[in-house]
């Protein structure tokens, strides 16, 4: 089946800068590809200017894998740069998207196209060298989009149709890097609820999705309670999904230890209340649902847990949960 694209690509021409070049010497800095301010909300996913480094993990695919890898978009809004002025987009190169830390050089031009899936997309980097054929058109595709400053432009697609590399593309395993990984521990578990990035329905589907490939990873694909592996998979759809422990709209965060892999009907029964945890991570289901063969039967399971402790249930969420959640089906509301 062929990719279905957004209408627009963003070109970029990179510089040393971004590429972590100090003084002309490599590997002195992070490296990133700088997204212009101007353009970002045109073509990314839109983050809040409120919260302070709002952040989002896209689905990428770099130009020298086929794999989707888990990659960092920022809007840096702290101003703590050397100049007070940090006000910028980036998408940050990782081991999974850069392996060698060397793929990219400055004056190189990427191309990021975005294919897009039902309520889904997910993002190609095209890279091309200077000694490329397709670069010198590009190049001038940026000269004429702003000739003041020819290094960001989003190009229609039409315009992009001599790019051989648009039919090659192919979707590969999912790609969490280290640094992904390291980085989901410094998320909240608890959060002060900012109501203005509800109004980001994009947004809250890719955050959505990256706290269950994150979970769905620590927890090696098998649901918490069954200790089974329940996916069942059609492109992005999974029977095996993330659950929030402290729920998300009662201010819970996106560390891993708020969440839980559950089965779908699982999920949806934890929600309603009609089980939830112990301290020592056993199931309990509410006294008026132990008539439900299904989850009698999980009464008194021990949970499976991580074998990264960082990830195991956060207990102070547990409570939360036993506490405002367990037994809410009862509500006529629920």
């Amino acid at each position: 089946m062929e990719p279905i694209f957004a209408e627009i690509a963003y070109v970029h021409k990179l510089n040393a800068q971004e590429l972590g070049f100090r003084m002309g010497v490599p590997g002195k800095a992070g490296r990133y590809i700088y997204i212009s301010k101007k353009l970002a909300g045109q073509f990314f996913p839109p983050l809040s200017d409120i919260i302070v480094n709002d952040n989002v993990l896209l689905d990428v695919i770099p130009p020298n894998s086929d794999n989707i890898v888990l990659t960092k978009f920022v809007y840096h809004n702290d101003s703590v740069a050397a100049d007070g002025t940090r006000d910028e987009y980036r998408l940050y190169l990782n081991s999974g998207n850069d392996p060698g830390r060397d793929y990219y050089k400055p004056g190189d031009i990427v191309v990021i196209v975005k294919i897009i899936s039902e309520n889904d997309f997910t993002y190609k980097i095209l890279h091309y060298a200077s000694i490329v054929g397709e670069y010198a058109k590009l190049n001038s595709l940026l000269e004429v989009a702003d000739p003041r400053n020819s290094t960001h432009a989003l190009i229609a697609m039409r315009e992009l149709t001599f790019l051989s590399a648009l039919r090659k593309i192919i979707f590969g395993k999912k790609i969490i890097p280290t640094e992904i990984i390291e980085e989901s521990f410094k998320e909240p578990v608890e959060h002060v609820a900012v109501t203005e990035e509800d109004r980001y329905d994009t947004t809250r589907i890719i955050r959505s999705k990256s706290f269950r490939d994150l979970i769905l990873y620590f927890y090696e694909d098998k649901c918490a309670i069954t200790g089974k592996n329940l996916v069942i998979e059609y492109k992005d759809i999974k029977n095996l999904e993330a659950a929030h422990i402290l729920s998300r709209s009662a201010g819970g965060g996106s560390h891993p230890s708020n969440g839980l892999a559950l089965e779908r009907n699982l999920h949806w029964a934890f929600d309603k209340g009609f089980f939830t945890l112990t301290d020592n991570y056993k199931v309990e289901v509410h006294p008026d649902a132990m008539h439900v063969p299904y989850l009698k039967e999980k009464h008194g399971t021990e949970i499976f847990i991580p074998q990264d402790s960082r990830s195991a249930p956060n207990k102070d969420s547990i409570q939360w949960h036993r506490k405002n959640v367990f037994g809410l089906f009862l509500r006529a509301e629920a």
